[in-house]
């Protein structure tokens, strides 16, 4: 029996909880694994990585005809026009763009890649439009966060319009901009602290508190289907990990203050990021969410590499330090493995 790989690892789970149930025997397990044969899908990978080769040509070619400041003062001195007049144009293209990508969607629905390849062209005219216009409004940079907030909401009104995944992560990508703009120029004049809190640090109290309105919102409208709501979660979940790695390295310090200390005083930030990964991790488990395990996991072993990093590079021999490494994987990857069974069978 030819199956893809998706398929083969369904397959293979359900001869797992076979032979563990004892509805089939060990014998009985590996002959059925034996008559799965899985077929790599080159057209698939092909047809891929064409479009990823697109939407990275198109961007460049979008980026070098219309981003380029010399191409567009000729253009504005040719026809004299106004910043605010090139970010209407810019705003009337993504609404064609729009309508011309629903059309397409409603023509082609299964061409999910070459539809979400499209809308690439509707984020960058979308967002072109936005700039344009803010420079237009002379004073506008001081609330530059805000307009990318704008800009946000934008996105999130055209993904859920266009039901495109790729546009709600932009939407997604967006917001935690303006919140990185808009409190930069909040913390003027240093640039320092917002509310006595760094970079690192309000980026993992946005992502936390963005997780907790999420979660809310979910227990509260259960019997609502939320918009891309495991998209927005994950994404989430990503950013507030990686804020917290940063974090648990900076502290709550500026960069002149953090490169001026030894690291072991920022220990207690690295204890409390690694309790939290442990904590995270038995919460995935909990939840049988395999997916945000592997997520987690990921993260705790960035976080082991860079507390390696921090304390001790220079001060321990670099093979011992890695079979010790090698060793407490494998001690993590058999334990997990153990815990997965006995999720497995509960």
């Amino acid at each position: 029996m030819r199956v893809s790989q998706k398929d083969a690892e369904i397959i293979y789970n359900a001869i797992d909880r076979w032979e563990e149930e004892k509805v089939v025997d060990t014998e009985k397990a590996n002959q059925l694994r034996n008559a799965v044969t899985v077929y790599k899908d080159d057209l698939g990978s092909f047809t891929f990585y064409a479009f990823v080769a697109a939407v990275s040509c198109a961007i460049l070619a979008f980026g070098a005809i219309v981003l380029d400041e010399k191409w567009i003062e000729r253009l504005r001195r040719f026809f004299a026009f106004s910043e605010v007049l090139i970010g209407g144009i810019f705003l009337m293209l993504s609404v064609v763009l729009v309508w011309f990508a629903r059309k397409r969607k409603q023509k082609h629905p299964d061409a999910a890649l070459s539809n979400e390849s499209f809308n690439i062209l509707t984020v960058l005219s979308l967002g072109i439009a936005i700039t344009y216009l803010t420079r237009g409004l002379g004073d506008g940079y001081r609330f530059y966060g805000l307009v990318v907030f704008a800009l946000a909401v934008s996105y999130g009104f055209v993904a859920k319009y266009l039901q495109s995944k790729l546009i709600w992560i932009c939407a997604l990508l967006a917001l935690v901009v303006s919140w990185c703009i808009q409190t930069w120029i909040w913390s003027a004049p240093e640039h320092l602290y917002f509310k006595g809190m760094n970079y690192p640090l309000r980026m993992t109290v946005f992502c936390a508190v963005l997780l907790a309105a999420a979660g809310f919102l979910r227990r509260q409208l259960q019997a609502v289907q939320l918009p891309f709501y495991e998209i927005t979660i994950y994404f989430f979940w990503i950013f507030f990990l990686l804020s917290g790695l940063f974090l648990s390295v900076s502290g709550n310090l500026s960069y002149d203050v953090w490169s001026n200390i030894r690291q072991g005083r920022l220990f207690p930030w690295a204890l409390g990021y690694t309790l939290l990964l442990c904590g995270l991790i038995a919460y995935a488990y909990r939840l049988k969410d395999e997916l945000f395990r592997d997520l987690v996991l990921l993260f705790f072993l960035l976080n082991i590499y860079t507390r390696y990093f921090e304390y001790f590079w220079d001060k321990t021999n670099k093979g011992i330090f890695f079979a010790i490494l090698a060793l407490s994987f494998w001690l993590i990857g058999r334990k997990t493995e153990q815990m997965r069974r006995r999720f497995m069978k509960g």
